[in-house]
């Protein structure tokens, strides 16, 4: 049971300063705390409830329910930060683009040659 309360505080911390790495950007941290903490979840299944700490073990889960909301609501926000700066960039490129054909490609004239009409 106190493993299984442990597990739970871990992951519960873990789950924290994953969503402190998302909140400031730090994706790759944020990932490698999300595995960290999928495993530390992933372990709860090896352990049996205590039936008088069922209660205690919900609120602890509830706890764990409510951060992984608010992990998916800031997932969400940086997404569609991204998307629209991808967008943004796709926009610029193409209106870059644009000039392409405006500047003469191929070898300058040479200064030597005179051209009379």
């Amino acid at each position: 049971m106190s493993d299984t309360l442990l597990f739970l505080d871990q992951a519960l911390d873990v789950g924290m300063r994953e969503l402190e790495c998302l909140v400031s950007g730090e994706v790759e941290e944020a990932e490698r705390l999300a595995a960290e903490r999928g495993r530390l979840i992933g372990m709860l299944n090896e352990y049996k409830p205590i039936p008088e700490a069922v209660d205690f073990l919900r609120e602890k889960l509830l706890k764990l329910q409510s951060l992984q909301g608010q992990l998916t609501n800031e997932a969400r926000k940086l997404h569609s930060k991204l998307k629209e700066d991808l967008k943004r960039t796709k926009q610029e490129n193409r209106r870059l683009s644009g000039y392409g054909g405006s500047f003469r490609s191929g070898k300058p004239p040479s200064r030597f040659i005179t051209k009379t009409s």
